[in-house]
């Protein structure tokens, strides 16, 4: 999920300031700066990197640029249950961007012949950017954006399936996505997004409208989500609600904003991912 469209200076200048004390050498990455971004946000890191596991994923997955001042849901996998995983992860991602880069295909390139699995986490900033848009119409426009959130992930699914059976030959991926738990809009800080109780006013909506918008929007997308793995093969369903005290809310002490957990949160949500994911992939890591 995203923190906006457009980061502020002083977001800009506290992030390259995060990057350049906490780059994470446990990812056994180049100390170059930039190599590490590519390598983390786009899975371009020259060598094949021989993973079961590939990521398409947002800032659930990778909130700082592979900084780990927030302990996201890809960080807690690698650090503290030990997967290794391919990855392209980028807060703000958009499922479009995704496709239109041609990520998933850069990422089973990357992970190379051994890949059987492709984790995402993507779809809160396809529903939530751009709020003023529900005002007027809510069901029609939340009905547009999980149309065209469909379409992108099943061109993701069909072509990379397709790439990757004719590079490396054997059987399609398995593509595991998970829905998100319950937001705060209350829970409001400097790098608010466009999911708090501030922006929604600003955008139009009422007081009475901020929790359906919201945490409503968000059930919604869960079982659209639940409902799409009987339609798109090798599409299995993480279901991550009410683990951080929703709903209709999380708790605003599991919180670092309105959206992203803390730290302890992401580790809460991934604990609770890990159990789900090991029903499909086993001990594999």
């Amino acid at each position: 999920m995203k923190i906006s469209r457009t980061f502020s200076t002083n977001f800009i200048l506290i992030l390259s300031f995060l990057i350049t004390i906490n780059c994470d050498t446990s990812k056994k990455k180049d100390d170059n700066l930039v190599e590490n971004l590519l390598c983390y946000s786009f899975a371009n890191c020259g060598n094949s990197n021989g993973t079961r596991f590939g990521m398409l994923g947002d800032s659930w997955t990778d909130l700082l640029f592979g900084a780990p001042a927030i302990q996201t849901l890809r960080y807690h996998l690698e650090n503290s249950y030990d997967y290794k995983i391919t990855g392209a992860t980028l807060g703000g991602q958009e499922i479009s961007r995704v496709l239109s880069g041609g990520l998933h295909i850069q990422v089973i390139d990357q992970a190379g012949a051994d890949i059987k699995y492709m984790l995402l986490s993507l779809g809160g900033n396809d529903l939530q950017f751009n709020p003023g848009a529900y005002v007027l119409d809510p069901i029609g426009e939340r009905a547009k954006r999980f149309a065209e959130f469909e379409s992108n992930l099943k061109t993701i699914v069909y072509s990379g399936n397709l790439h990757k059976q004719n590079k490396y030959g054997g059987e399609p991926l398995i593509w595991i996505i998970h829905g998100y738990d319950y937001p705060n809009p209350l829970n409001e800080n400097q790098l608010s997004s466009t999911s708090c109780r501030s922006s929604l006013l600003a955008a139009g909506f009422a007081d009475s409208q901020i929790q359906q918008f919201t945490s409503g929007n968000l059930d919604l997308f869960n079982d659209f989500l639940q409902n799409l793995t009987f339609e798109i093969p090798g599409l299995v369903y993480i279901n991550l609600r009410g683990n951080l005290g929703g709903p209709p809310y999380s708790d605003a002490g599991n919180m670092f904003d309105c959206i992203h957990p803390t730290s302890l949160g992401f580790k809460t949500i991934t604990d609770k991912y890990v159990l789900q994911l090991k029903v499909t992939t086993g001990d594999e890591k």
